[in-house]
């Protein structure tokens, strides 16, 4: 997907919430990124999203997927993005 919004989350210092275009759709996600990174950087950014899951609420927010990351050792994160140049709404295979 490809981020087209992000704000920080009012009560929560941990989260962020993104307006993703998935492929014919805008996906509002949640995500306890806000440490690593932006609203700002974070809008334009191409990643990978997970959207069969049961939408959650989170600091009254509601989610309708995930935002894949990968963390190390030490707690580091990074977005998982496309190696290429996808459109949004391509599938993970």
């Amino acid at each position: 997907g490809k981020i087209l919004e992000c704000r920080k989350v009012e009560k929560s210092k941990k989260l962020l919430c993104s307006q993703i275009d998935i492929g014919g759709e805008v996906r509002q996600i949640v995500s306890g990124i806000a440490k690593y990174y932006t609203p700002e950087e974070m809008v334009g950014k191409k990643v990978i999203v997970v959207t069969n899951l049961k939408p959650v609420v989170l600091c009254g927010v509601e989610s309708y997927g995930m935002v894949l990351c990968a963390s190390d050792a030490e707690g580091n994160l990074t977005l998982l993005t496309p190696a290429a140049d996808m459109p949004a709404g391509a599938e993970v295979r």
